[in-house]
């Protein structure tokens, strides 16, 4: 996957699907939480002062999901604001032949202590931009 530096294989569990075999469609949504989660460990950010919500999420089915896939999601910063920043997600086979989703969240920094929105802190948009090459 073309600028895409983080990637994390998906467990997928038997209670993830429904009767026919369809991956819920909340699913995805976790394993999108999953890769962002993964992406803040990477990058070092503590989110216990200053942390960040989804403010808006999109995403396109591609392909079906089943049991014996094998899925990743891979997940990147593609845009910096002032206190807000967009991250784009692909859920894929593990060799990323097979697309199953791509989305999009705008996340939104928020201070802990009041829930209130805030600039991006100037460290974590210096670590983003240098990792992602913004």
């Amino acid at each position: 996957m073309d600028g895409f530096q983080i990637k994390l294989p998906i467990q997928l569990r038997y209670s993830d699907f429904d009767m026919l075999e369809h991956l819920n469609s909340a699913q995805y949504s976790t394993f999108l939480e999953l890769g962002r989660l993964e992406y803040f460990n990477k990058l070092g950010w503590n989110l216990k002062e200053v942390s960040n919500v989804v403010a808006s999420f999109t995403i396109n089915f591609v392909n079906q999901i089943i049991p014996s896939d094998q899925v990743a999601v891979w997940i990147k910063v593609a845009q910096l604001g002032n206190k807000s920043f967009k991250m784009e997600y692909v859920l894929a086979s593990e060799d990323s032949n097979i697309i199953y989703a791509n989305a999009e969240t705008t996340q939104v920094c928020i201070l802990k202590i009041d829930n209130s929105s805030t600039p991006i802190p100037v460290n974590i948009k210096n670590m983003i931009a240098e990792f992602e090459k913004l």
